[in-house]
């Protein structure tokens, strides 16, 4: 193992001096220039290395010669990128956005994603009394009504290291399988963000499921042999293999999670297997300077092997939840904590906030979720002061500026609460959710932030469908009495 080596500013996309020009180009206006801080901008950090650069004296790298272990069993053909802390730096830089603690079984949320290295500050808050001292936090998250909800507890969760793993002639498909293959063709199962990975066989399951198990992992090894013999797709430089995200929420937290890795690794990919189907992923590929050139497509789905696969650490962090009686679905537990200085980052590119705008965010005709009286919700939001918008047709530069112009933000739950990764610190995100499904994303994007967050829950009629494709009914009563304690907080 090579001794550590102090990491330079890491810098793997685009000279500063071409930066404007992608922002320019993206309608992003440049801000105000602000003093250097502690942590690099975000137009530093995608600088490209020079010898002026001031080396990171919170990051340091370890090198590692083997594999991460499978099981038991794993390859041993691969290096590793460790990020690890050395003295100098403050504790809470390395934690994950981590909740404190006593339910195992239906958990919730403790906001811990405080500034750098600030101590995070407990305060119980009584949505009946007048708002709580910054910094906000509510302990137990009680709804704004302050009544208390199952899936709403704390608990504790431990992140798990980030490593950035480079495998020598590694393999990998194009597709969202996460199927990673050694150069000796050994299968890397811990290498997935889903329950149980592909090649892995089921634990205490019966031994009719594992004969079953075993006879798809053949299908899989003949599919691998063939395509390696007739359907290779080789790559002579080095490939980063990201998280192939196509939800919005997905792609702005595991997705871009993953890339940062490699930023902060400070390797150089030649190429990066990525998604870019969608405008908002092309305009934030656009926007860190990652040329088309250097984007493989997703699709048709293929077997490719490249001269160096590099591999960051997938979220893999979530529990199976039973929503209503007998449906059971997963929930995320966690977010790293580098997505917050990657936001904070990013929003330096934003233009300052003009104005501050109340925001209701609309659900297109069509969704799999829904509010049964969207008119009459609507309109008690119009009437306090908010603009009712439709994410889907906003660019991800403009709903970033809409986020980032925001004292408010509310919406029943979906994939455009999101928008909280570039709110700012202190503003308010509140969150509708139908009363089977309490899905934590939205909250782990505003608490990450530093935002003030409060949810209701609202009455579901119809529990013919999945818990996660139901609709809510909101009672207009409650909403009128939400909406004016949330005028307190503004």
């Amino acid at each position: 193992m090579s001794a550590p080596r102090e990491l330079d500013r890491p810098s793997v996309l685009s000279p500063t001096r071409d930066l404007k020009n992608a922002i320019s180009s993206a309608k992003i206006l440049e801000s105000q220039s602000k003093p250097r801080e502690q942590h690099q901008s975000f137009r530093e950090q995608v600088a490209l290395k020079s010898t002026q650069s001031k080396p990171f004296s919170s990051t340091i790298l370890e090198s590692h010669s083997g594999g991460e272990k499978q099981g038991n069993k794993d390859d041993c053909s691969g290096s590793e990128t460790h990020i690890t802390k050395n003295a100098q730096t403050p504790e809470s830089t390395f934690q994950s956005l981590s909740i404190l603690t006593n339910n195992t079984h239906s958990p919730s949320l403790r906001a811990l994603a405080q500034d750098k290295a600030r101590q995070s500050i407990s305060t119980q808050v009584d949505s009946s009394q007048k708002p709580a001292p910054k910094p906000y936090n509510n302990f137990h998250f009680q709804d704004i009504f302050g009544s208390f909800h199952r899936f709403f507890r704390p608990y504790t969760y431990r992140f798990r290291a980030l490593f950035v793993r480079v495998y020598p002639q590694g393999y990998c498909y194009s597709d969202d399988s996460e199927i990673v293959i050694t150069k000796s063709h050994k299968a890397i199962i811990s290498q997935t963000s889903y329950p149980t990975h592909a090649f892995a066989l089921p634990r205490n399951a019966s031994k009719a499921r594992k004969i079953l198990e075993s006879l798809k992992q053949c299908k899989l090894w003949a599919r691998f042999y063939y395509q390696k013999l007739f359907k290779l797709h080789k790559i002579s430089g080095s490939l980063a293999l990201l998280h192939q995200a196509t939800n919005y929420y997905h792609f702005l937290s595991e997705s871009i999670a993953a890339l940062e890795q490699i930023r902060r690794s400070g390797l150089e990919p030649d190429y990066y297997l990525l998604a870019k189907d969608m405008p908002y992923q092309r305009q934030m590929w656009q926007i860190l300077q990652i040329p088309e050139s250097k984007i493989l497509p997703l699709n048709p789905s293929r077997l490719i092997q490249a001269k160096s696969l590099i591999v960051p650490t997938l979220i893999a962090n979530f529990e199976s939840v039973e929503w209503r009686d007998g449906v059971t679905h997963h929930r995320t537990l966690a977010l790293p904590l580098l997505l917050q200085q990657f936001y904070r980052d990013f929003a330096t590119l934003l233009p300052s906030p003009s104005k501050k705008r109340k925001i209701f965010l609309t659900r297109p005709s069509g969704s799999n979720r829904h509010l049964e009286n969207t008119k009459e919700v609507e309109s008690i939001f119009t009437a306090f002061g908010y603009e009712i918008i439709l994410p889907d047709e906003l660019s991800l530069v403009e709903q970033a500026c809409m986020a980032r112009e925001s004292s408010i933000i509310a919406s029943l739950h979906g994939a455009g609460l999101s928008n909280a990764f570039f709110m700012q610190e202190g503003a308010v995100v509140f969150e509708i959710f139908p009363q089977y499904y309490h899905y934590s994303c939205p909250q782990f994007c505003a608490l990450l932030m530093g935002c003030r967050y409060f949810y209701m829950v609202a009455t579901t009629t119809d529990t013919s469908a999945h818990p996660q494709q139901e609709s809510a009914y909101v009672c207009p009563h409650l909403l009128q009495k939400a909406l004016q304690k949330l005028e307190t907080y503004l």
